[in-house]
C-alpha cells in the first residue's frame, strides 16, 4: 500500500512538473471559459489542503506511539471507500469547491507551482512515516469524522491526481495560447 501510494504521489508530481515547463504566467492563468479554473488555479487549490499535513503529522506519530502497526492489504468501510472512488479522473461527478477552497482568480503562477512540488515532498515524508502501521485502523480527522489514514492518504493522492488532469485539459484545450510574446498573451487574456 506505501509503495503505491509513493508511486502515485511521484507521479503526481512528474505530472505537475511537465504541465508546467517552459509556460509563462500568463499561460498558466488562461482559463478555458469564465468558471473554468487555469493550470494555476488546480495547483493552487491543491496547495490550500495542504494545510493539514500537521494534522496528519501528528495523527501519524500518534498511532506509532500506540502500537497501531499492520502490513495489511487492508479494507475501508464504504465511505472511505466512497470518498477515494470519488476524486479519481476523469471526474464521473462534479464537485463545487467550497469558497474556503476556491483560489482566487490571478494567482502567482511561480509560487503556486514551487509550493506544489514542495508539499509534494512533505507528502512522500508522510507517507513513509506511515509505512509499517495499520492504515485501516489508524485514523485522522477528515472534516465530521476520523477517516482511516490510508483511506486519507490515498484520498490526497487521487484529489491531487484529479486537479492534473483537470489542468492537463486546460493545456490539451485546441485555444490554449501558445505565443512567443508575453505581452501578445497578456492580450488575448484580457479579451477573454
Amino acid at each position: 500500500m506505501v509503495s503505491k501510494l509513493l508511486d502515485e504521489n511521484t507521479a503526481n508530481i512528474e505530472k505537475a512538473k511537465s504541465l508546467t515547463a517552459g509556460l509563462s504566467a500568463a499561460q498558466m492563468n488562461w482559463q478555458p471559459q469564465p468558471g473554468k479554473w487555469s493550470i494555476a488555479q488546480n495547483l493552487a487549490h491543491l496547495n490550500l489542503g495542504y494545510q493539514y499535513f500537521d494534522t496528519l503529522a501528528s495523527s501519524i506519530a500518534a498511532a506509532r506511539a500506540k502500537g497501531i502497526i499492520g502490513n495489511g492489504p487492508f479494507r475501508y468501510g464504504w465511505l472511505s471507500s466512497w470518498i477515494m472512488k470519488s476524486q479519481e479522473p476523469p471526474p464521473k461527478r462534479k464537485f463545487k469547491s467550497a469558497k474556503r477552497y476556491a483560489p482566487p482568480p490571478d494567482v502567482d503562477a511561480a509560487k503556486a507551482t514551487a509550493d506544489y512540488l514542495r508539499m509534494g515532498a512533505r507528502l512522500t515524508e508522510l507517507i513513509q512515516e506511515a509505512d509499517g502501521l495499520d492504515l485501516a485502523r489508524a485514523k485522522t480527522p477528515f472534516g465530521w469524522f476520523k477517516m482511516p489514514l490510508g483511506a486519507f492518504l490515498t484520498h490526497v493522492t487521487t484529489h491531487n491526481r484529479r486537479h492534473l488532469w483537470q489542468a492537463e485539459q486546460v493545456r490539451n484545450d485546441p485555444n490554449f495560447p501558445i505565443l512567443e510574446n508575453e505581452r501578445d498573451l497578456r492580450h488575448v487574456i484580457a479579451q477573454q
